[in-house]
């Protein structure tokens, strides 16, 4: 019994033997998202990337996210539009099938009818001449450009033409409804039947021109073409009357597409045909119209199913195995003959081998179990890992392995042949090895088995790895221990373990990361979201032919340059999401292969995806970057309204100047990226408010608020879904202007009125400074002359009065003269002769003063030499008798001084006349000096060469008068006199003058 059912599994019996439909990757549009109707008649793309979408219910264009829509209500002639095209001038022309022709000038329409020599309703097609005139099909002949109007070309006759073809040779090409195909070349006009050519129909419904001057022609019944003038039968591999071809496209590969309206899609690649189905993931066989656009994506236009994208042809997709829909695939390999095995959770095993897959219905396992893992022994064995144990299938030979038989558990993730022969099992509870037909249950040191083991890898040094719950292990001796060599990280949940041809350990964890052990690095590298890993859920590792290491993980599947990694420790990656066509949604656990002709297969929870390596090809277009508004406080605004001069064609601003009042700006932007558009990356910045790019984001605007006045550039890159930027920014200028007081003018004319301000301040302060100075000049003068008057009346009247002083001095003198003569007392006549000479003294001093113009001070050599004088003619001594030397320097002293000085050289004078020139010293000399020393200290001297004082003359027991007035006058000046014998008498006085 078991031999029976092995050889279901294994010698290929067509118990199983089914068909598989290969699911390409669409994306698809309708009323839903935005289409304005359900059949697409034509389809181009313009200069900018739109997407431009003729429909029965208007036209639309597309930027890969939104539909924006226009209908007779924004300007068309009718919703009924049935062509569409843009010319060498970037002006999009717009066919309707009742309504003419209408031209978009990016705000609106201008129609074409009968005022502009347009007849016909209906325009079919439309194309450009090399000269640039615009020619028509339609239901009423061909017209032309001519200037702003149409006319017919009557070289043709008038028949209802579907589609024309002007090529840049200067050859026309006219298909028509019932008469076939025409060509106008110089003045010579051909015509293509039925009966005289090979065109299978002689209704023409479409034409194109691919890059090597082919002409396609469609027809209602098939398709022909045009090389070097020779019209062909292009014979379609579909064994069907429904042949109608509807449109041609050509992409950037070599392909060329033929869409039928009602038998779907065909792909030509030059040697062979592919036939696209429903069964393939059309939505509908009824395609109406096709377009590549710059990124090589084909777009599908349907007859009431809306628009379709193919796109990422590098995956295919088989989700539907006969009577299992999207079964979880969660074991698969491949064997020596390039056939892929496939294990479910469900228990079903099958083979494909050229596009067919062979199923075993009739397992020796029960239906329900989940096969885990598939090891193959060789083509004809293989261990299965599987939920209710472990099994070994072979054509003469079926064992099942349990607990029973050593094993830790039932629950068996892998099982792996050592290179001695040992079979190893990664279990729910631990690991076993099966050797010399015993299982051994491995330990750590602790006495412990390992939680859950998903994976065991041999590498090439014959170490044995394990992947578990709790962290990577590694076989020592008879036992399991924590690989030291990772121990710096905390790696947990790790679900696969691969090694590159070079050596270097890969080691997935479960929400943990990607851990690389490269012996030439330094310590090993853990990488996470962080280093930008896109997802850290890695379910399997797979190292291909190529060098890539591909990670399956819970979102998405990368594939890793693994030479640039083990280089320069860095991740460059491609990564594989639905929106790049890989829709198997998850990988499962360890469900990745590659087979001999390079192809790489996926299990996933839908089924299983295959991957086409030389398909796949990175997206090198740059995004087409638009600014498609520019809000105020984050509001649509209407800048016409405003009062600002609008580009027609973007519907921004020219030269916008905003008010300092209005600097709230948030700028609305699109990157056209068809291939991805939800994989458009947008940087940024503001020159003029910041220096730096913005990080790489997805939001598509910027808001900026509190703008300074000046002039800022708006910059902005957009990235595509394959990581290229733009090289050349989108820029837009424009300028915040400042208040009025802030203006450059303003702050001139500002300026000016200051310094004319200024200026006239300074010229009137000047002029009252002047009148001031002059008033206050005639008030000094005014007031120094009466001072001046003041002063002299003042020093008239001390000299006046030192005049009457002295007059009355001398009354004095008189007086004491006449007194004199009565007397006869010589010692009274003595007394009143000293009290006439101190008198004289004083008025002396008097007569200086109002004779002299300083009446503050008087000079003492005059004054000294004036009291001199008078003693001498008192006392009748002449100065040939006694010579008189004063060396008295030039110094005034104040009045008080003066008189106390003048009564003491009196005195001096007095005794010196009176007593020392007596007897024998008749004649002699008498010297007053006055000798000035620091801080008004002086010294007078008055000495003679007489006879000297007395032996026994004592200043203190003098008595006399004289001496008295001396001493007492002396300490007046806060002065000491002394008295010395020295070849006469030496009267000496120390005094201070006042400061």
């Amino acid at each position: 019994m078991y031999l029976n059912r092995i050889s279901f599994l294994f010698l290929l019996l067509l118990l199983a033997f089914n068909t598989l439909g290969q699911q390409y990757n669409f994306r698809n549009w309708t009323l839903e998202q935005g289409l304005p109707q359900s059949q697409v008649n034509s389809i181009i793309q313009d200069h900018r990337g739109l997407l431009w979408i003729a429909t029965r219910g208007g036209i639309s264009h597309f930027n890969g996210s939104t539909f924006t829509t226009y209908t007779k209500e924004d300007g068309l002639s009718s919703n009924n539009v049935s062509s569409v095209f843009q010319d060498s001038r970037k002006r999009i022309w717009i066919g309707t099938s009742d309504r003419g022709l209408n031209r978009f000038t990016g705000t609106g329409f201008i129609q074409y009818g009968k005022e502009q020599g347009l007849s016909a309703k209906t325009v079919s097609d439309i194309t450009e001449d090399k000269m640039g005139r615009i020619w028509l099909a339609t239901d009423q002949g061909i017209f032309y450009s001519f200037n702003d109007t149409f006319v017919k070309f009557k070289t043709l006759p008038d028949l209802h033409y579907t589609t024309a073809l002007a090529t840049q040779e200067g050859t026309f090409w006219a298909g028509t409804k019932t008469n076939g195909l025409y060509k106008v070349e110089l003045a010579s006009v051909s015509n293509f039947t039925t009966e005289n050519s090979a065109l299978p129909h002689n209704s023409v419904t479409t034409l194109s021109r691919d890059k090597k001057g082919t002409l396609w022609i469609g027809t209602d019944a098939g398709a022909a073409n045009v090389t070097s003038d020779s019209l062909a039968h292009f014979e379609l591999p579909l064994n069907t009357p429904n042949l109608s071809v509807s449109s041609f496209t050509h992409d950037p590969y070599g392909n060329l597409w033929i869409s039928l309206r009602q038998n779907g899609l065909i792909k030509y690649n030059g040697t062979k045909f592919t036939h696209i189905t429903r069964q393939n993931g059309l939505r509908t066989k009824r395609i109406s119209s096709l377009a590549t656009d710059m990124e090589g994506n084909i777009w599908i236009g349907t007859d009431g199913y809306g628009l379709q994208q193919f796109t990422s042809p590098w995956f295919v997709h088989y989700f539907e195995f006969g009577e299992l829909s999207e079964p979880r695939i969660t074991a698969l390999t491949k064997d020596s003959k390039g056939r892929v095995w496939i294990g479910t959770d469900e228990g079903s095993i099958a083979y494909m081998d050229g596009g067919r897959l062979n199923w075993n219905r009739n397992t020796a396992w029960p239906e329900g179990v989940s096969i885990n893992y598939i090891s193959l022994v060789n083509d004809n064995s293989a261990w299965l890992s599987m939920s209710n144990g472990a099994w070994y299938v072979s054509p003469d030979t079926i064992k099942h392995y349990t607990q029973k038989d050593g094993l830790p558990t039932n629950e068996i993730l892998q099982c792996v042949t050592d290179g001695k022969g040992n079979i190893w099992f990664a279990t729910a509870q631990g690991v076993s090895c099966l050797s010399k037909g015993k299982f051994k249950n491995y330990a750590t040191p602790d006495g412990q088995l390992p939680e859950k083991v998903y994976y065991i890898l041999e590498d090439s040094k014959g170490r044995i790895w394990f992947g578990a719950a709790s962290g990577v292990y590694k076989l020592d001796g008879d036992k399991i221990i924590k690989a030291p060599e990772l121990a710096r990280y905390e790696l947990e949940d790790v679900t696969s373990i691969a090694e590159d041809k070079e050596g270097t350990l890969y080691f997935g964890g479960f929400n943990y990361g990607l851990a690389v052990l490269n012996e030439n690095w330094a310590k090993p590298k853990l990488f996470t979201s962080a280093d930008g890993l896109p997802s850290e859920g890695i379910k399997g590792l797979f190292i291909d032919a190529k060098d890539n290491l591909w990670v399956g993980t819970s979102r998405d599947v990368l594939k890793i340059r693994l030479p640039l990694l083990r280089q320069s420790g860095r991740l460059n990656f491609r990564s594989y999401a639905g929106s790049n066509g890989f829709r198997g949604i998850e990988i499962c656990y360890n469900a990745i292969t590659q087979t001999s002709d390079g192809l790489v297969w996926f299990g996933t929870t839908k089924g299983l995806t295959k991957y086409l390596p030389t398909l796949d090809r990175r997206n090198k277009v740059y995004p087409t970057v638009s600014l498609n508004q520019l809000m105020l406080y984050q509001k649509p605004t209407n800048w016409q309204e405003l009062g600002y001069k609008v580009d027609s064609i973007t519907g921004l601003p020219v030269n916008l100047k905003l008010p300092h009042t209005q600097n709230h700006l948030t700028f609305d932007f699109h990157g056209i990226c068809l291939s991805g558009p939800d994989q458009v990356k947008y940087r940024y910045k503001l020159k003029g408010y910041e220096g730096q790019w913005s990080p790489a984001t997805d939001q598509s605007f910027a808001t900026y608020a509190n703008l300074n006045p000046g002039t800022y550039t708006f910059e902005l890159h957009a990235q595509n879904n394959d990581g290229y930027w733009t090289p050349r920014p989108l820029i837009y200028t424009f300028s915040i202007v400042p208040p009025i007081w802030r203006r450059e003018w303003f702050i001139g004319v500002l300026l000016l009125v200051l310094a004319g301000a200024v200026l006239s301040i300074v010229r009137l302060r000047e002029r009252s400074l002047v009148k001031m100075n002059t008033l206050l000049e005639m008030r000094v003068n005014h007031r120094t002359r009466l001072l001046e008057r003041k002063n002299r009346e003042k020093e008239m009247l001390l000299q006046e009065i030192h005049h009457r002083v002295k007059n009355n001095l001398q009354i004095v003198i008189s007086m004491l003269n006449l007194q004199a003569r009565h007397v006869k007392d010589p010692h009274a006549v003595e007394v009143m002769q000293a009290v006439r000479s101190r008198v004289r003294s004083m008025a002396i001093l008097h007569e200086r003063l109002y004779r002299h113009d300083d009446l503050g001070q008087i000079d003492l050599d005059d004054y000294f030499r004036g009291i001199c004088e008078s003693l001498y003619e008192a006392y009748g001594v002449i100065t040939e008798q006694v010579a008189l030397e004063l060396q008295v320097p030039p110094a005034k002293v104040d009045i008080d001084s003066a008189i106390t000085l003048g009564l003491i050289v009196n005195e001096l004078v007095s005794n010196s006349l009176k007593y020392a020139f007596t007897g024998e010293h008749k004649q002699g000399l008498l010297r007053i000096e006055l000798k000035q020393q620091a801080n008004n200290h002086c010294t007078l001297v008055v000495c003679d060469n007489g006879k000297g004082l007395p032996a026994d003359f004592d200043l203190k027991k003098k008595q006399s008068f004289g001496l008295q007035l001396v001493s007492s006058l002396s300490k007046k000046l806060n002065g000491t006199i002394s008295f010395i014998n020295n070849n006469g008498t030496n009267s000496i006085l120390h005094f201070v003058l006042p400061s």
